[in-house]
């Protein structure tokens, strides 16, 4: 698609009723404000140090 053709693509459409600007307008702003809004941080790396790793480094010295 072109980038004209992009802007003339409708985005959601009101498949009942007769919004008022400000209606739609509300709405613009709701799917705007959750489409920018940051991700969840990613969950932390677990540290070597955990006991839910794998025991190697702890062991290592028994070999």
């Amino acid at each position: 698609m072109s980038p004209s053709e992009v802007d003339s693509v409708p985005v959601f459409r009101v498949l009942r009723g007769d919004p008022e600007d400000a209606e739609l307008a509300a709405l613009v702003a709701v799917f705007t404000a959750l489409a920018s809004a940051a991700p969840p941080p990613a969950a932390p790396a677990r540290s070597a140090w955990s006991p839910r790793t794998p025991a190697t480094w702890r062991t290592s010295i028994l070999r």
